[in-house]
């Protein structure tokens, strides 16, 4: 009987000495940083998924709004997070490639973090008014070679994917086009609304209403494939351009040192969640579109974003 007791306290001893890590997962609440205010689309996103991710993981998901520094903030906190998997990122593919090339005070790199997955993107636009002179992307580059550095154009900010988009846009076909920056998408659809640019670049969730209204002409978009909300509308990929432009991929992201199964098992929930219908119904009813990748696919297309984005940036004299 005493040996029988000292060896179910040896083996109780031994069960609380065990690792956290060896511990199933998860087994608390997980949050979520996005580094944006509400509103965006961003924050849009993750709350579409929210729900089924959770339902998938077996715990609650808490998203947290930690805006500041174009997303940097919240990005750099989850950067030096415990890596355990209860802090991660709801972020977009710039905060690691256009932040970091542009902006001199960004600490983070890609390697702070391990790639969980990417889910949906916000396709960028090249936008004209209706009415404009030209029906067409070429038709408007055939005159923009002919009036060199005399037609502006609209972007959502500098070091912004629709900046990144036009200036990509100018160095594909050789032309030159002086930039007016503006704070944010909406403020671009104005602009071009109320006649103040000829032609711009914004998020098409933030212009969506407009070209479905025909109020603005999308000439082309930076997704891989036509999109069904606006299927008249080329890619630049179609135009044999499909470097010219970035699209807003929306992405998870743990710590870099986060074990690899619990990455596995947070790649594995994503995955099951996108594959849900009304997931895809409500992501594509918010203007976005549903495009899942793995965490090595996801990795490979943000280190060529990342190459792509850096060379221009230094080209442009922006950041380092």
């Amino acid at each position: 009987m005493r040996r029988s007791l000292v060896i179910a306290a040896t083996l109780l001893v031994t069960a609380m000495a065990l690792p956290v890590a060896a511990q199933p997962y998860p087994t608390r609440p997980i949050q979520f940083v996005i580094p944006f205010a509400t509103g965006g689309p961003t924050d849009t996103a993750i709350r579409v998924i929210q729900p089924q991710l959770a339902a998938s993981l077996g715990v609650p998901v808490v998203l947290v709004n930690k805006p500041g520094g174009g997303g940097a903030v919240g990005m750099d906190g989850v950067a030096k997070a415990r890596p355990d998997g209860y802090t991660l990122a709801a972020t977009v593919r710039s905060t690691l490639t256009i932040l970091p090339a542009t902006q001199p005070d960004v600490t983070y790199k890609i390697s702070d973090f391990a790639v969980i997955g990417s889910y949906a993107i916000d396709s960028g636009v090249i936008l004209i008014k209706a009415g404009a002179p030209w029906k067409t992307l070429e038709e408007f580059v055939d005159h923009a070679k002919k009036n060199p550095g005399t037609l502006t154009y609209g972007s959502a900010g500098l070091g912004t994917n629709s900046y990144f988009n036009m200036e990509l846009l100018q160095q594909a076909y050789g032309i030159t086009l002086s930039h007016v920056p503006f704070n944010g998408s909406g403020p671009v659809k104005n602009a071009l609304l109320g006649g103040h640019v000829p032609i711009g670049a914004a998020a098409l969730s933030a212009v969506l209403s407009v070209v479905r209204s025909g109020d603005l002409v999308a000439l082309a978009t930076s997704a891989s494939k036509r999109l069904p909300v606006i299927p008249s509308t080329p890619t630049m990929t179609e135009k044999r351009q499909p470097d010219a432009s970035l699209s807003t991929w929306m992405e998870l992201y743990a710590p870099a040192k986060t074990p690899k199964p619990i990455v596995d098992r947070l790649s594995a929930a994503l995955d099951k969640t996108m594959k849900d219908p009304d997931v895809i119904a409500a992501i594509e009813k918010a203007g976005l579109s549903v495009e899942y990748h793995d965490a090595a696919a996801t990795l490979t297309l943000v280190e060529r974003e990342n190459e792509v984005v850096t060379r221009l940036a230094k080209k442009l004299n922006l950041g380092r």
